[in-house]
Order: structure tokens, then sequence, then C-alpha cells
């Protein structure tokens, strides 16, 4: 099986022993046979080496990925078909790619509390006003409750629930007990 390839110079080469006729008056060629026409390719014959320089095969789109390749040697206007082959066509660099599966990854913590510190000058106020607030935000900004069955479903599933809420505690510096009324508080509006 001879290889051919369509994306780097392809050259055939042999050893041709020619007796009885000169091997500088005999002419050599490469025939490779196409779907709808052949192409030759001249070649050289000396000190019993032919070689015949093919080029690249990119530009020959009706050529088959398979087919017959043969070498023609013509010695004293004497025809010979020294040597047939099957040839392949194909590219001597490949990529391939294999898509691969996104595998879920695990929602982070929805509140990271790190550090609180109270300050005397931040208003207080009661965490029913906080949860008041917040639901307020949640349905200006057209939250639909009802989608979701429990507010824990909502934050998980709806990014901008999740970022008024985030952006609601970092502001008004929750301490964590305001937190936990505030979440408690939306529960109840939740469910009912």
């Amino acid at each position: 099986m001879f290889k051919l390839y369509t994306d780097k110079n392809n050259t055939f080469k042999c050893k041709v022993a020619i007796e009885g006729a000169s091997e500088s008056t005999s002419l050599a060629r490469l025939v490779i046979e196409g779907e709808s026409h052949n192409l030759m390719f001249d070649g050289k014959i000396k000190d019993s080496i032919c070689e015949v320089n093919i080029g690249k095969f990119k530009n020959f789109d009706n050529f088959k990925s398979k087919g017959q390749v043969k070498l023609e040697v013509i010695a004293d206007d004497t025809y010979f078909t020294p040597w047939k082959s099957e040839y392949i066509l194909e590219q001597s660099r490949v990529v391939t790619v294999e898509m691969m599966e996104e595998e879920e990854t695990s929602l982070k913590p929805l509140v990271e509390v790190t550090e609180v510190s109270y300050t005397d000058s931040t208003p207080k106020v009661d965490s029913e006003n906080h949860g008041d607030k917040v639901f307020r935000k949640l349905v200006k900004e057209n939250v639909d409750f009802n989608k979701y069955k429990t507010l824990d479903s909502m934050l998980k599933q709806n990014v901008k629930a999740r970022r008024i809420l985030k952006n609601y505690i970092s502001e008004n510096k929750l301490s964590e007990k305001s937190l936990e009324s505030t979440l408690e508080y939306l529960v109840d509006k939740f469910l009912s």
C-alpha cells in the first residue's frame, strides 16, 4: 500500500534495473488514477534509482481516498509497467477534538460571614423591617416566587434573587442575628 499525504510533499523512490537498454535515455512516470482523470508525474532514473517528486496532494479534491498507482517506464521505445499498487490518501498530521461533559459543580455558600463589626453610627432597624425591605426589592425586580417551592430553591436557582439578598446584607452590614431574623421573615412571606 502506497501512502500519499495531503499536507506534505510526496516523493516516490524505488530501485529500477533496466537490461538491454540505456538507463540515461529511459523515461519514468508515476500514474495516479482518479475518479474522472489520471495524474502523471515525470521522474528521473539515475544510478538505478527512480525518483518522482509528486508534491502535496491537498488541491486534488476529485481523487478518492483509495485507488491505483503505477510506475511506467519507457526504455528504447518499449513501454513497461514494472510496479502497481493501491494508494491511500491521508494526512500526516491529524487533530481530533473530543467533547467532554461539563461536570456539575456544587453551589458555593450563599452567604459567608467572615467578620462582624459593630459601630454606633449604624442606625438600628428591627429585623422584620430588613426582611420586608428585601421582600419589596425582590418584588420590585420581578422575581417570580411561584416558580419555586422553597426560599432555598429560589436562592440557589435565581441569580437575581441571590444578588439582591447578598447586596442588601453587605450594604446594611447585618449581624448574624439580624440575618437569621431576616431569612425567617422571608421564609414566612414565602410560605404565605
